[in-house]
Formats: C-alpha cells, sequence, structure tokens
C-alpha cells in the first residue's frame, strides 16, 4: 500500500471500528421502524373502526334495552295478556323472553367490541413506546452510515490500485446510483400518470350521476314537469359540464406526465336551446332535448370506460416502474454494501501490513433498460 492510504487507514482505524459496531448493533432498526409505522397505522384504523362500531352497537343496545324493559316492566300489558288466557299469557311471556334474548345478545356484542378496543388501545401504546426506541436506534443507525461514508469517501475515493477490486466497485456503485435514480424519476411519473388518471375518472363519475339526474328531469319534463324542472335539468347539465371539465383537466396533466395516454373520446354536453326549450316548452321540443341528453350521457359513458381501462393499464406500468425500481435500488444497495465491506476489510488487513488477496467483485452492474 502507498504511503498516504496507509497512514489514512491508521488514523482513521478506531473510529472505522466504532461505526461498524454501531451498524452492526442497530442493523435491523431501520426495517424494524418501518414495519412498526406500518403497524400503528393499521392500529389507529382498527381503532377508529371499532369507536365507529362501538356506537353502532350501543344504539342498538340502546333500542333493544328500551323494548326488553318495556315487556319486563309493563304490569298493565301483561295483565291484559292474562286476561286473554293461558294461550296469550304464554305468548306475552314468550315475547317478553325474547325481548330480553335479544337484548343480552346486543349488549355482548356491544361488550366484545368494547374489549377489542381495550385491547387495540393497549396494543397501540406498546407500539407506540416501541417506536421511540426504534426511531432513536435508526437515527443512531443511519447517523454512523453516513459518517462512515463520509469516513471512506474521503479515504478511498479516486484510484487506489493498493485495494484490488475496489476501484471496480466504486465504478459499480455509481453506475447503479445512476439506474437507481433514473427508475426513481420513471416511477414517480408513472405514479402521477396514474393519480390524474383516477381524478379524471372520478370527476367523469360525478358528471354522470349529474347527468342521470338530467335524464330524470327531462323525462319527467316530458310528461309536464313545467318550468321549474325545466331548469333543474339545465342546473343538472350544467354540473355536468363543470365534471367534464374538471376531467379534462386532469387528463391533461396525466398526458403530460406520459405522452402517449391518448385523449378521451369527445364528450359534448347538449345545453339544448333556451328560447325553444323554456320560453316555446311543448312536448316535441321536450322530446327532441330528451334525446340530446341521451346523446350526451352516451358519449360521458364511452369516455368514462375508456378513462377506466386506460387507468387500469397505467397502473399496471406503474406497476412495473415500482418493481424495476425496487431492483434497482436493491442492486444499489448490494453495491454499496459490498463496497463498505471490501473498504472496512482493507481496515484489518493494515494492522498485519500486508495487502488485501486479490478480489472478485460479487456485485456487477447491470446497465437499466430503455424505457
Amino acid at each position: 500500500m502507498g504511503s498516504r492510504l496507509i497512514e489514512s487507514l491508521q488514523h482513521a482505524a478506531g473510529r472505522n471500528q466504532e461505526l461498524l459496531a454501531i451498524l452492526s448493533q442497530t442493523d435491523n432498526a431501520p426495517t424494524a421502524f418501518k414495519q412498526n409505522t406500518i403497524y400503528i397505522s393499521d392500529l389507529g384504523t382498527r381503532i377508529a373502526d371499532t369507536d365507529k362500531e362501538i356506537k353502532r352497537l350501543h344504539r342498538i343496545t340502546e333500542d333493544e334495552r328500551k323494548d326488553h324493559i318495556k315487556y319486563e316492566e309493563s304490569t298493565f300489558t301483561r295483565y291484559m295478556y292474562k286476561l286473554r288466557g293461558k294461550r296469550a299469557e304464554a305468548a306475552f311471556a314468550a315475547k317478553a323472553g325474547k325481548e330480553e334474548k335479544e337484548f343480552v345478545e346486543a349488549w355482548q356484542k356491544e361488550r366484545e367490541t368494547q374489549e377489542s378496543h381495550v385491547e387495540l388501545t393497549a396494543a397501540l401504546k406498546a407500539a407506540e413506546n416501541e417506536q421511540h426506541r426504534l426511531q432513536a436506534e435508526t437515527a443512531r443507525h443511519d447517523q454512523a452510515q453516513s459518517e462512515l461514508d463520509r469516513l471512506y469517501s474521503s479515504i478511498f475515493d479516486g484510484p487506489t490500485p493498493e485495494v484490488p477490486g475496489e476501484d471496480q466497485l466504486e465504478s459499480s456503485l455509481q453506475h447503479n446510483k445512476q439506474w437507481a435514480d433514473n427508475c426513481t424519476q420513471y416511477q414517480n411519473l408513472q405514479r402521477r400518470a396514474a393519480e390524474a388518471l383516477n381524478a379524471t375518472l372520478q370527476s367523469l363519475q360525478c358528471a354522470n350521476r349529474d347527468m342521470a339526474e338530467a335524464i330524470d328531469m327531462s323525462r319527467w319534463d316530458m310528461f309536464g314537469g313545467g318550468t321549474f324542472v325545466d331548469m333543474m335539468e339545465r342546473d343538472a347539465l350544467s354540473k355536468a359540464q363543470v365534471g367534464v371539465s374538471e376531467a379534462l383537466r386532469h387528463m391533461d396533466e396525466a398526458r403530460r406526465c406520459q405522452p402517449h395516454i391518448p385523449p378521451l373520446h369527445n364528450i359534448n354536453i347538449d345545453n339544448g336551446h333556451l328560447i325553444s326549450d323554456v320560453l316555446f316548452d311543448n312536448i316535441f321540443s321536450d322530446m327532441a332535448q330528451h334525446d340530446r341528453i341521451k346523446n350526451s350521457a352516451a358519449q360521458l359513458q364511452m369516455a368514462m370506460k375508456q378513462c377506466a381501462e386506460l387507468l387500469e393499464k397505467q397502473k399496471r406500468t406503474f406497476g412495473d416502474a415500482a418493481a424495476q425500481s425496487a431492483r434497482a435500488n436493491e442492486a444499489t444497495n448490494a453495491a454499496r454494501l459490498e463496497l463498505q465491506r471490501i473498504r472496512a476489510e482493507a481496515f484489518e488487513r493494515f494492522a498485519g501490513q500486508g495487502a488485501p488477496p486479490a478480489f472478485q467483485a460479487s456485485v456487477q452492474y447491470v446497465p437499466p433498460p430503455a424505457y
């Protein structure tokens, strides 16, 4: 080894061992922290659902309790049944027993749900306490990793022929980083396109509901609905037009992210003719407007079908991009760990003043595929 590299390794040997020890102690913390975060979120959702269920069951329990008390404490009702004979008295007893059974069952369900709520709350508290520890351990791990990266960068950056394989792995890491960055950018574009298509579909669905209302009003209008129905019809058509305009704006965003996405089928919301349809309202103008609305509704439904198909296709594209990004990040991390290993080995070998053995890289650079 060159004297400069030997001096640098000797100077940093102690800190290198400390940082590697911290990484070894906290190696599982980042993964556990992420898993615990998901677990806490899931518990929060389940607790919220349980709260709603408790309120629902409590209303049922109260209703059943009132019915039970009514039969249990109503002396007059019992007396009236008794006057009708033994069969009626038996019917009263059966009805009272049924009310009591329903009340007990409802109360039992509410109690079980409350117990589940208590258990979930305790689990959430324990998970939150664990989260504080994992967060601290993860921060300690990340800080040690960051410092180790800076330490190794200051010593090993640039050509280091004294450490066989180090330059090869350093180059591989840089290529994999670039691949991972490209994959991340591509994945983000696909995600944004999918989100925009989803927003497009939701706007179209809102517009479709308004069109359905317009068709109902138009049908009513043909049977003499009058001016008020005409105005409600036009209000529904106006809302549908707003929904279509919003959908087109979202579609533009999707196509900016993913230019190969085709435009939506033409949607023309026909608002009719104010003079002939309102001021000169008659069955013929109503029928003509009804046909125009149905034609607009058909165009809207075709666009909805097209958008739904495009969204499903884009979801698959995003899934493929996410999988490729995961592979790129995995390759980058593997290259980083392998480079870190051979650099750490240089520290270990230096203690005996011996050069490290010839190194064969186990991580090969895989070029990113063409998009």
